[in-house]
């Protein structure tokens, strides 16, 4: 055990751990990148969160790095959950502290599963409406900014969120919430690291006026710290916005109180089959017009492939080789009004429009459709896989048909398979290229592949990072579509909050081309890769 493991756990309640099989168990995440960390740490509770990040803002006082990164689930698909210095783990940080079912509220560690969140919280009639894998945790939901669906509403994460608790790079705790101007006024009185960064933050939004009103609208690009935008309102001031898709750089979440809602019973699903691109951008644009909620596309790709493992949908029979299948819900409080949008859409659409909807011989095929997906992203050989390289773009309803017919273009020209799937009320697409990331020149195809989806991407007036922020790896790419002015803000906002630069840097726009490549690993992943 090396001299920093030895004094760390003369400090604090929870482990610390230099073991070499144990770091390299840490080392990655579902991205392809792989960074051996010099220690991992499994705090017991907040003051251990403390004592760990003090303990690395005092060494980089004195010119040591040693940089922290919080480690939730591992499920990053962008390297934010790995890094060089002190691996934070929230294993046992897993607490449900409170449930108050009359206010609606829920207080928990940042160390508990979505799955186990939404398990209790359904035992009380009441659901956190999140998307996200099961094992994905409320801290790493939070860095990531998860989509969320708010009834009909689509939202994120930040909207259900009512204050959090936040430790910043210095070891001192801080609350986040939304504050009245008067409060505001009065938190910029204190003398400590709170009243600093409020005053700071302050000062930040006066002087970059021009650069925060140029930024797009923060839950349709999920780069940077977009998020400062919502920051100031006339009525007051709150953080909440900068640290939902911060990905650990600005704080650490150690607990957070979340709003949610009564369960609702289990909605209706419809799918439509669209032949083409147009035909997909028409039924999109009604089922958002008729508040239909979780609307997702299938490329009908996909279907062909997992057919060849065993995995195949009825809803494939009905489709067009080179179509789509848009599978949407209506969950509705009456029944009633769940059908007349049935009725709604039907009449909406041309009479030779197939529409399926959910009943006692199809429901399964509905609940298969995850599986299916599940199977195709995971159907990897030895020197091919299915890579999380650029999930989740955002794309602009209005560009949708150029986009898809520009997407099956460039595959048809480049002899690449790729096989679109998205959420259409987000406007976020996916796509998981095969290429044999253990070759050099599977690497190479792999930049080409980035390098040419991107200026699709760019073309469509889209954004990269339309679901997750950008990470370690996206960051290198998805930086090239903001310009020079709004780089140097984020760079302003990651100072306020880490002036030592000590939480996880070298992701989001810090990054290098150079020093992502040489993270590259070239060895098979690890666990099963979602879609979320």
């Amino acid at each position: 055990m090396n001299r920093i493991a030895i004094y760390l756990n003369k400090t604090i309640d929870g482990v610390v751990y230099s073991a070499p099989g144990i770091l390299d168990e840490y080392a990655t995440d579902r991205s392809m990148l792989k960074i051996h960390p010099r220690v991992v740490a499994v705090p017991e509770n907040t003051m251990d969160i403390r004592r760990l990040v003090r303990f690395s803002y005092q060494l980089s006082q004195k010119n040591i790095s040693m940089p922290i990164t919080v480690r939730g689930s591992g499920h990053s698909k962008t390297g934010s959950d790995i890094g060089s210095g002190i691996i934070i783990s929230t294993e046992k940080l897993t607490a449900i502290q409170e449930i108050d079912i009359r206010q609606r509220l829920v207080r928990v560690q940042c160390g508990v599963r979505l799955g186990e969140l939404r398990k209790a919280l359904n035992l009380c009639g009441l659901d956190l409406p999140v998307s996200g894998n099961p094992f994905e945790t409320v801290g790493g939901l939070i860095a990531k900014s998860a989509s969320a669906s708010n009834n009909t509403e689509p939202s994120t994460i930040q909207d259900f969120i009512d204050r959090a608790e936040i430790v910043l790079s210095d070891g001192s705790l801080m609350e986040l919430r939304a504050l009245s101007n008067h409060y505001v006024k009065r938190k910029m009185k204190y003398a400590d690291r709170e009243g600093e960064v409020y005053r700071a933050i302050d000062a930040l939004i006066e002087d970059e006026r021009e650069a925060i009103s140029s930024l797009p609208e923060n839950k349709k690009n999920r780069f940077g710290y977009g998020g400062i935008r919502a920051v100031k309102s006339k009525h007051g001031l709150s953080l909440l916005p900068l640290f939902c898709g911060s990905e650990g750089t600005l704080g650490i979440v150690s607990e957070v109180i979340l709003r949610v809602e009564p369960v609702f019973d289990r909605p209706d699903y419809i799918a439509i089959p669209c032949k083409n691109a147009a035909a997909f951008e028409k039924v999109s644009a009604e089922l958002k017009r008729l508040r239909f909620t979780d609307i997702v596309m299938y490329d009908t790709e996909l279907f062909n492939d997992s057919e060849n493992i065993g995995k195949s949908s009825r809803f494939f029979r009905s489709v067009s080789d080179d179509g789509f299948l848009i599978v949407a819900n209506a969950k509705d409080d009456s029944q009633r009004e769940r059908h007349r949008k049935f009725a709604k859409i039907r009449r909406a659409l041309p009479d030779s429009m197939r529409i399926i909807e959910e009943n006692d011989d199809n429901a399964r095929d509905f609940v298969e459709l995850e599986s299916i997906l599940s199977a195709y992203l995971n159907d990897n050989t030895v020197t091919n896989y299915h890579l999380p390289l650029v999930d989740g773009v955002y794309i602009p309803p209005e560009h949708q048909k150029d986009f898809l017919n520009a997407v099956m273009k460039y595959a048809k020209d480049a002899g690449l398979r790729l096989a679109l799937y998205g959420s259409v009320d987000n406007n976020t697409f996916s796509v998981r290229p095969s290429f044999n990331p253990t070759s050099v020149d599977g690497r190479k195809k792999m930049i080409r592949f980035l390098n040419a989806y991107l200026k699709l991407i760019q073309a469509s007036h889209g954004y990269p990072c339309g679901e997750a922020p950008e990470g370690r790896f996206m960051a290198v790419f998805a930086q090239k579509f903001e310009s020079p002015q709004t780089l140097t803000l984020y760079s302003k906002i990651k100072a306020i909050f880490d002036p030592q630069g000590i939480l996880n840097p070298g992701i989001k726009h810090e990054t290098n081309m150079r020093a992502t490549l040489k993270q590259f690993r070239s060895d098979n992943r690890r666990g099963i890769s979602a879609k979320e």
